[in-house]
């Protein structure tokens, strides 16, 4: 199964652990999704589409964002950088997506104000937390805290460095990188604003998945903070400061199960070429007879 290991197959239906058939279940067992990526695709949004969503205000647009990106591979980034070191082993996250249930697909309204409820899906089960469930959420909260800390910290270097450039500019000659220059009203004001505030906070866990299970965190957090949680996950989908990002490219392996589908693929479509130029090959001959019987 592919690396984001996702598959919208596995998460619609919902399955649980119980449900899935003994021999199923030793075939998949141990097998986690980061081994393999996911053969689908993720198309970036256009210019016009960019150009709409900066109309929007920063709530509605962070969140129209993730419904963009709902289904989309999570960026090998994002499954580094995600993991959950806790109760001796690591959960590695499959995939990370709105929580429907607060915040449907197809609407736009804005229900819960100042948060995002999200959904993060580790391949494990619930059983593993069972008398841990402290212990998972205290190394998922940290995890989270550092992450963003960490994006804080590059967002600082890289505008220190800008400005660093910029003193030693001579004049007239400007941002050699073609970055976006920082002059010192800028830069005092980056400096005085307050550290956005996280506001996370897991509020349930749930089991997802039919042959890989996968273990859901269901959680809310902070509009900032989910921006720049998407900015990591899904880079295609989230801007930095209005620049679209180019899409993260992933050099995990394709599963096993794509190319036999593919062996597949080919081997039907030369079969029904063959099938096809029969009955063209045999409506060519008797038209022939046909015309020298009337002869």
């Amino acid at each position: 199964v592919s690396n984001r290991s996702r598959l919208d197959l596995f998460f619609s239906f919902g399955l649980r652990g119980a449900n899935r058939s003994p021999a199923m279940s030793a075939a998949y067992k141990g097998r986690e999704s980061g081994s393999t990526r996911n053969p689908h695709s993720a198309s970036a949004p256009g210019a016009k589409q960019l150009k709409e969503w900066s109309k929007l205000s920063c709530e509605e647009r962070v969140l129209t964002q993730w419904r963009a990106a709902f289904g989309c591979p999570v960026s090998d980034e994002a499954k580094a950088q995600f993991c959950i070191h806790a109760l001796d082993r690591t959960f590695r996250l499959s995939d990370v997506r709105l929580w429907t249930q607060h915040h449907p697909l197809h609407g736009k309204q804005v229900v819960d104000g100042g948060k995002v409820h999200l959904e993060f899906f580790f391949d494990g089960t619930t059983s593993e937390l069972t008398g841990h469930e402290e212990q998972f959420t205290k190394a998922f909260e940290n995890m989270i805290e550092q992450q963003l800390q960490e994006r804080r910290v590059i967002d600082f270097r890289k505008k220190l460095a800008t400005r660093r450039r910029r003193g030693t500019a001579s004049p007239g000659e400007g941002d050699m990188d073609g970055g976006d220059g920082v002059d010192d009203e800028d830069w005092n004001t980056y400096l005085k604003k307050p550290v956005p505030a996280t506001d996370f906070s897991i509020r349930s866990y749930r089991e997802a998945g039919c042959m890989l299970m996968f273990l859901v965190c269901q959680t809310s957090v902070s509009v900032s903070a989910s921006e720049v949680l998407g900015q990591i996950a899904f880079q295609e989908h989230f801007p930095i400061d209005g620049v679209a990002q180019p899409p993260s490219t992933s050099t995990m392996p394709l599963p096993r199960w794509f190319y036999g589908l593919g062996a597949c693929t080919v081997a039907v479509s030369f079969f029904a070429v063959v099938a096809w130029w029969q009955v063209f090959t045999q409506i060519v001959l008797a038209g022939g007879e046909a015309a020298l019987t009337a002869a």
